[in-house]
């Protein structure tokens, strides 16, 4: 072991130091794209108490591309350029939580997200009019000036002021000599996720504004903005408040008809959550019904796939990572593959998430602002949100079913076969529980069953009733154990378990049920064994019992 020595002489004090290429990694690691470093700095606008943005989109299909992203915020003084700004790492959003004029919750905490725009061009302008005063300011980066030679305080950005008027306020950031290509492809992208910033139901971002222009793609420009939330057939909204009182709306608005229903929640971390979802058909048919003209039937479907989805927005303004046309983060597509009648896909619905900073604390943004934290209260508002879904789905068949009174087929061979046996003797019904059933699919699928023993079709009828039972075992093992999900579901796989690993969960779990519970399900592990086992050796057998 080396001695420690005696006598120690002070020196001149060590302290850190950084490197000005650090600049480049934190501009390349703060935001993964391009696109998404742009709907960064809209983002500031809107911390900034901007009423509107103005993106101009210049020559991006040669060599002197650039960006130029203007707004009508509070502007930034020479302080605030200098300790903002300028300092990596700054806390100053995390000491005024709201913005000074708006009382806008401000979206960025991390202090990195400025340095996306070196990501994005090799020069960039930052000129700013700060609110009630008569000079502003500008800032000149040249990118390439910050290398691995000098450290980050040895490079000069140049400085200039200039005389203004005081009601002027306000940002313009040029972004010049652009990194990347931009092909429409990208324009088109950055277009999806403007529209989908700022949600229309949210009235806290209502006084925000946002257009772009381009010479090269007019038929992108304009005002960020959409009706399409005017064409869905139901609206569904779903409501958590702190005490646990759960509220669910579903509406009709080509009919004016409403229905409510409430619940109670226990037990949740999470704080008050608001849910709404649009749904929508793809069918010309099924929305003339409705009384929606879709001109380009097409061109909906196309929306659908872009927008559909459910996104989550806090205080007004959207989370980028979830929602995205290839992102399922709910398992919504795996959830329809269990009733596509009934439950709804990603591309049937536009959807939001309404939570605020003040109210859900612990449900918390990553560093890169595109992404949450899986915590306890994460997982609280995502079985809320399915908890939602499944009460929409119910609501809907509930609303489709007085609408067409008479049984639907997802067959179409049932009906033909039963026209076929008319002449065949009536047969008892084989099941009749219709009152029993926790929700609407299964009266359905009992009168497809009904139906098919009726036409004696003995394989339709045993493959029915399997569906039947196996979803039965899946919506025990949800409502008892609903933040367990891998006892009823294959996340990795995006699939229901097999019939045989949901009886063996079951059972397992026997013992967190109450004593008449455990009779309950006893009996019905009693005649669903021999039922599978039945079920995969024996098609004909329903028949000869």
């Amino acid at each position: 072991m080396l001695p420690i020595p005696d006598e120690k002489i002070p020196t001149e004090p060590v302290k850190f130091s950084v490197e000005a290429g650090l600049v480049h990694r934190l501009g390349e690691e703060s935001v993964s794209d391009p696109v998404l470093a742009v709907v960064e700095l809209v983002k500031n606008s809107y911390d900034d108490d901007s009423k509107k943005v103005f993106i101009e989109l210049n020559n991006l299909r040669t060599g002197k591309s650039g960006i130029i992203i203007s707004d009508n915020g509070n502007g930034m003084s020479k302080e605030k350029l200098q300790n903002s700004w300028m300092r990596i790492a700054t806390s100053c959003k995390v000491r005024e939580p709201l913005s000074p004029i708006l009382k806008r919750h401000r979206r960025g905490q991390k202090g990195v997200g400025r340095f996306a725009v070196e990501n994005l061009s090799r020069k960039t302008i930052i000129t700013t009019w700060p609110r009630d005063s008569d000079e502003g300011y500008q800032v000149i980066f040249d990118w390439d000036a910050y290398n691995s030679d000098n450290n980050v305080t040895d490079v000069q950005n140049s400085c200039f002021r200039f005389k203004k008027a005081k009601e002027m306020h306000g940002v313009k950031i040029e972004l010049i000599n652009l990194r990347q290509p931009w092909p429409e492809q990208s324009v088109k992208k950055l277009m999806l996720f403007l529209k989908a910033l700022t949600p229309p139901v949210v009235a806290t971002a209502s006084d925000f504004e946002i257009e772009v222009h381009s010479d090269e793609f007019k038929q992108l420009s304009g005002v960020v903005d959409s009706d399409f939330l005017k064409k869905a057939v139901f609206i569904f909204e779903a409501n958590l408040s702190k005490t646990g009182d759960k509220t669910y709306t579903f509406a009709v608005p080509s009919k004016g008809t409403s229905t409510t229903k409430k619940d109670k929640q226990d037990n949740f971390c999470c704080g008050p959550i608001n849910f709404k979802l649009y749904f929508y058909y793809k069918q010309q048919a099924q929305l003339r019904t409705f009384g929606i003209k879709i001109d380009d039937i097409d061109d909906f479907k196309s929306m659908l796939l872009d927008y559909g989805g459910i996104k989550i927005y806090r205080d007004g303004i959207r989370i980028s990572g979830f929602g995205n046309p290839e992102d399922d983060w709910v398992g919504l597509d795996a959830l329809s593959l269990k009733d596509p009648t009934i439950i709804p896909s990603r591309n049937q619905v536009i959807a939001m998430v309404n939570i605020n900073s003040s109210d859900n604390p612990y449900i918390i943004e990553t560093t890169t602002r595109e992404n949450l934290i899986r915590n306890n209260s994460f997982n609280d508002m995502l079985n809320f949100i399915k908890e939602s879904i499944s009460i929409f789905s119910q609501m809907r068949a509930e609303a489709e079913q007085k609408r067409q009174p008479a049984p639907k087929e997802s067959k179409p061979f049932i009906k033909e076969s039963i026209e076929k046996t008319k002449q065949i003797k009536e047969r008892k019904e084989l099941l009749d529980f219709t009152d029993k059933y926790p929700l609407i699919f299964y009266r359905n699928l009992e009168q497809e069953i009904n139906q098919c023993h009726g036409a004696s079709l003995p394989n339709a009828t045993l493959i029915l009733s399997r569906k039947m039972v196996e979803n039965l075992l899946y919506h025990i093992l949800e409502e008892k154990f609903p933040k367990e999900i891998m006892l009823r579901y294959v996340v990795a796989q995006g699939r229901a378990q097999d019939f045989s690993v949901l009886l063996v969960n079951l059972e397992s779990r026997l013992a967190d049920f109450d004593r008449e519970q455990q009779e309950l399900i006893l009996k019905l592990l009693s005649y669903v064994k021999p039922f599978k086992r039945d079920a995969n050796y024996q098609p004909t057998k329903l028949w000869n019992t």
